[in-house]
């Protein structure tokens, strides 16, 4: 990934559909970093080997996708992962390989990918997490949640010593809380009664195409 700038965003996710959360969120963070030049790079997940349900396919997700961002600035999507299954189609999707390949290119400047809390939680179970969690930035978010029971419930795992905590602890970027969630908007969109009602935290464009394709 060649983007030209101090600081690059990477936020992977199934996007399952994209909704307001997945934009939102991760401006406010390049906001809360002071880091206008920094870049968001979107990167679709294959098949995530923490989920059971295969996603819809990729052209979909992607075109979704392109559709939400239209003309955001400095925003990109990075279909890496998607690229990489076709080869290994029966290989889970793992983010470790994904930051292989970004810090093989050796660009100058920093890279940092956004997770949750509850993914920040399950760190030290994901692939090769040694090699990438420095890397990750924790999208807190205000209403629900502190970074204080953040850091407790890390060090409960047993899986951080105080260096490691305090390096969590400096992560952490708080964001607003946003009622979105894919799933919730998969279940309107399989009600008949809801399919074609307007959805708040799905773009108009995006909730059209779907009808469009007989998506969910």
């Amino acid at each position: 990934m060649a983007l030209k700038a101090s600081l690059r965003i990477f936020f992977g996710g199934t996007f399952d559909p994209p909704h307001s959360a997945h934009f939102e969120l991760p401006h406010r963070v390049r906001e809360e970093l002071d880091s206008p030049d920094a870049w968001l790079i979107y990167v679709p997940a294959a098949q995530s080997p923490h989920k059971d349900i295969a996603p819809t396919p990729d052209h979909h997700r992607v075109a979704m996708l392109e559709i939400a961002l239209g003309n955001r600035e400095r925003c990109v999507i990075w279909d890496t992962e998607l690229a990489r299954t076709q080869y290994h189609p029966d290989k889970p999707s793992f983010w470790a390989d994904t930051w292989d390949t970004v810090n093989a290119a050796g660009s100058l400047g920093d890279n940092r990918f956004l997770i949750g809390a509850d993914q920040a939680l399950a760190m030290h179970r994901w692939h090769r997490f040694e090699s990438i969690w420095r890397d990750a930035i924790v999208m807190m978010r205000d209403e629900h949640e502190a970074p204080r029971q953040l850091i407790e419930a890390l060090a409960e795992t047993g899986a951080w010593d105080q260096e490691q905590l305090a390096h969590w602890r400096a992560s952490i970027v708080r964001v607003p809380m946003i009622d979105a969630s894919s799933t919730h908007i998969r279940a309107m969109l399989r009600d008949p009664e809801t399919r074609k009602n307007p959805i708040a935290t799905l773009d108009d464009r995006v909730h059209q195409y779907i009808l469009e394709h007989s998506l969910y």
